[in-house]
């Protein structure tokens, strides 16, 4: 059983990685699209903020994904008699 949920946990890492990155560089270009009115430098700087940004509140629900993941493994190994 632990095996299975290992596989699905290493599948939703290397999907979200891939589709994360994916996601937002796409949103980032659909609300940030190239304007003749703005200079290519504001546009370029804007860009880069907003993908900072959305990569840290990326990052942000990946480490409370991972908290919850870690203790919910350590609540559920404490009354086994058996070491990890």
């Amino acid at each position: 059983m632990r095996a299975i949920a290992l596989a699905g946990l290493v599948v939703f890492v290397c999907l979200s990685i891939i589709f994360g990155t994916f996601l937002i560089v796409k949103f980032v270009m659909f609300i940030l699209p190239s304007s003749p009115t703005l200079p290519i430098i504001v546009i370029g700087v804007l860009r880069v903020v907003v993908a900072a940004a959305l990569g840290y509140l990326w990052l942000r629900a990946w480490k409370m994904i991972t908290d919850w993941y870690f203790w919910r493994s350590v609540r559920s190994s404490i009354g086994q008699d058996e070491p990890l």
